[in-house]
């Protein structure tokens, strides 16, 4: 088959959709002209209402008006035509779309997330009703042969009578729609029916997030993020911006070399700064302040949670991260003195990942765990040391809720005698606090922050003269 030379680009996204649409459209009234055939050949055939309800079964050996009749209600597949076919020539459109710089929000999402052609399909299917009730009475007509069903979603059965051909497509097509498919596993559509009945019954609505990011003006494609995460089953996380900046306690020898990184960043430089602190130090609650200041997402990978066979789609799930702030853990996986990837896969990485905007920060407990090269390779160092004594009564202030007060014969200073890193202080608070509530207490005591402390580090003592 030929693929036509000159395709036209989609001018937008709704372009491409009211395209998909009008595909969808003559697909729909094919199957309803169809379908009313069949009832007006049942009406004419059948004497009694139990030969209306058996037709499904005496239809396919019957011929009616001379013609042979099919339980599933579908001709035999036509011989292909010359030249090129409608999927070929969408695609050919879509392709030039693309070399114009024009995002296709469905397009994208299936390639990035590789979906079939029969998943792509039945999105569309979910989406048509979200633009036209058109499409919503249709599918009652298909469905229940009326056209004023209280339902106007596609059900799983139609989906699969539609874009099926044969027995074959609908055999690999089931699995692909089903609880354990993708489609439902990712989150990209929902049941909009209840659970107790088959399969084929229930009724597909696609998720909010992806209605209203196929809907969009300008399709932004960090909104894929999530759901190409997901596709690829890696330890990526993405956290939106905060509107209350989160709280950080770090001497001034550290923020000073993170506003400079923020300065950086807002002059459309792409910096990439090592942080080196034990457990708890603020390394991730400086990525989390990094990315309030700067307005972008934060996107957090965990190397120790990776393995050699995952990098394959782990570098095209990194390349293809919007704009904002990558945050990767435990970086001497790579950049240590027993990496487990070639350096030269990692330099290449790296250079790829600086032109492109946005901020990449590396962790690592301790510092010498970075081979020296890397470091030299990084604009920036910078070790997080444990809190001292005031830092860590400010985040003791910081972690203990302001609905329980502290009982007269537990003071912060004492509190902050114990050396204790932020995260440290973060669960023994959230520990003690638990207790307080669960016992009803009117105040924290330090009873509470003993038995916390019993818990989380058995070998730190209370102190013997505060002692309640």
């Amino acid at each position: 088959m030929s693929i036509p030379h000159e395709a036209l680009p989609f001018t937008d996204n709704w372009a491409y959709l009211k395209t998909e649409l009008a595909w969808l459209d003559r697909l729909l009234m094919v199957a309803v002209s169809r379908q009313k055939r069949e009832v007006e050949e049942v009406d004419d055939f059948a004497l009694s209402d139990q030969d209306r309800v058996t037709s499904h079964w005496w239809k396919g050996i019957v011929s009616l008006n001379g013609k042979p009749g099919y339980d599933h209600a579908r001709p035999p597949k036509a011989k292909p035509t010359q030249g090129a076919n409608y999927a070929q020539h969408l695609e050919a459109r879509i392709q030039a779309s693309q070399q114009q710089g024009v995002t296709l929000a469905l397009p994208q999402l299936r390639d990035q997330i590789q979906l079939s052609a029969f998943e792509k399909n039945v999105i569309l299917m979910a989406l048509a009703p979200e633009i036209n009730q058109r499409f919503g009475r249709l599918y009652g007509y298909l469905q229940y042969q009326h056209d004023e069903s209280e339902w106007d979603l596609p059900t799983v059965d139609l989906c699969l009578r539609l874009l099926c051909r044969n027995d074959q497509e609908w055999r690999q097509a089931r699995p692909m729609i089903a609880p354990s498919g993708r489609l439902v596993s990712l989150g990209l559509v929902e049941w909009a029916s209840t659970d107790d009945t088959t399969l084929l019954s229930r009724h597909l609505r696609l998720a909010e997030p992806l209605t209203t990011y196929l809907l969009s003006e300008n399709p932004d494609p960090s909104q894929i993020q999530p759901w190409l995460a997901a596709a690829l089953a890696l330890p990526l996380q993405a956290i939106p911006p905060t509107e209350a900046e989160p709280p950080l306690v770090l001497p001034a020898p550290v923020m000073g070399p993170l506003d400079t990184l923020c300065a950086l960043v807002q002059a459309e430089a792409h910096p990439l700064a090592l942080l080196a602190g034990a457990k708890g130090t603020g390394k991730t609650q400086s990525a989390r302040w990094l990315a309030h200041r700067l307005g972008q997402p934060l996107t957090v990978l965990d190397l120790a949670a990776t393995t050699e066979a995952d990098y394959e789609t782990l570098f095209d799930a990194l390349a293809a991260l919007p704009s904002g702030v990558l945050l990767i853990k435990n970086a001497q996986t790579w950049l240590g003195r027993a990496p487990i990837l070639e350096p030269a896969l990692v330099e290449q990485w790296l250079t790829q990942r600086q032109s492109q905007p946005g901020l990449t920060l590396f962790t690592t407990d301790p510092l010498h765990s970075v081979k020296l090269v890397w470091r030299q390779r990084c604009d920036g160092v910078i070790p997080l040391p444990m809190p001292n004594a005031a830092a860590r009564k400010t985040l003791w202030k910081q972690a203990l809720p302001t609905d329980i007060p502290l009982h007269r014969s537990l003071h912060w200073t004492t509190l902050a005698q114990f050396p204790l890193s932020g995260g440290d202080i973060q669960t023994l608070a959230h520990t003690a606090a638990t207790l307080a509530h669960q016992g009803q207490a009117p105040s924290l005591t330090p009873a509470h922050i003993q038995q916390a402390l019993a818990l989380h580090h058995p070998a730190l003592k209370w102190p013997k003269a505060t002692k309640a």
